[in-house]
Order: C-alpha cells, then structure tokens, then sequence
C-alpha cells in the first residue's frame, strides 16, 4: 500500500544503478584478488625465512615444524578470498546478468571457458590439483617441512639421543604439523568444489 507523497519507482532508474554495481564487484574481485597475491608472497617469504633459520644449525631443526602452521594460517586467508572472489562471480553470472538481459557476459564466457576439459589437466593452473602452484607453495611446502623434520630428528637423535621431555615435545610439533597439513589438503579439496 502506497503512503501519500510516495515517490514512483522509477524503472530507468534500476538499470543505471546495476552497471555501478557492476563495476563496484569487479573492484572488489580485483581488491581480494591483490589481497591473495600479497597473501602468497608473505607465504612463500615466511617459509623461506623459517627454512634458512633452520637449516642454519643443527640444533634449530625444530624451527621447521613453524612452516605448516604459518602455511595454514595464510593458506586459510588465501582461501577465504578465493571463496569470497567465487560468490562476487556467481552473483555477476546468475543475478546481475539476468537483470541486464543477458548484457554481461564475461563471468559466463570465463565459466564457460574453465568449464572446458582441457582446462582442467593435471599440470594445469585453472585446475586445485596437487601440482597447481599455489597448493605447492601452501600445502607441498608445509608437507616437505614435516618430512624434513622428521627425517633430521630421527637422524640425529639415531647418533646422540636426546632427553625424553625433548622428544615428547618434539612428538607431539611434528604431530601438529602433520594435521594441519591435511587441515590444508582438505580446504583445497573444498575449495576446489565450490
């Protein structure tokens, strides 16, 4: 029920304002979009950072069990903006799209394109698959640090064995660096599916 002195709706009006939401998404993809490469590079500068204290003496080897929870921390912003870059598309294609009568049409070309069976091989970049260079600088460094750590504990507790509290602590590092990397490999599969 109109009110007295209600304004018409004016339809004119409506699709002057979804070219401005349009254009507002996208700078949002593009802002999370820069947000996940500045996550990346803080990735792979932060796993460098720990390894080389590591690898510096023998006796900071236990530094290494750091890499996959820093991995996992900033691989769980990485996806977050990966998730939130997802919604913004699938808005553009299935809401916005349609009520511009079919007047953009990027997001369902991109789809489209992605879409594609040859898109998605195994050493692609489109593809979540293991080989993909952003699982290998989250999950694969996070997996190669665990297995460096508890091939250098091991050998060097097989020549000078250590005290037990060490070893329990160390334990019990290794076994935190080992669930969260599945913690990783698991929201990759997820993320993969949205």
């Amino acid at each position: 029920m109109r009110e007295p002195g209600d304004v018409e709706p004016d339809p004119a009006a409506g699709t002057q304002v979804m070219p401005a939401e349009y254009a507002a998404l996208r700078a949002e993809v593009e802002r999370r979009a820069n947000v996940q490469w500045s996550v990346f590079a803080l990735q792979l500068a932060s796993a460098g950072a720990i390894a080389s204290v590591a690898v510096a003496a023998t006796s900071n080897l236990a530094v290494l069990l750091l890499v996959p929870l820093s991995s996992y921390l900033l691989d769980s912003r990485y996806i977050l903006h990966d998730f939130h870059i997802k919604l913004i598309r699938r808005y553009l294609r299935e809401s916005l799209s349609e009520r511009l009568a079919g007047h953009i049409r990027w997001e369902s070309r991109r789809s489209a394109a992605l879409a594609a069976p040859t898109s998605r091989g195994w050493f692609s970049v489109t593809g979540w698959n293991f080989a993909h260079p952003t699982r290998l600088a989250f999950e694969g460094v996070g997996l190669l640090a665990v297995l460096s750590a508890g091939v250098a504990g091991v050998y060097h507790w097989w020549l000078r064995p250590p005290a037990w509290p060490l070893i329990v602590g160390y334990a019990l590092g290794w076994s935190l660096g080992v669930v969260v990397t599945v913690l990783l490999r698991r929201a990759f599969r997820r993320a993969s599916d949205l």
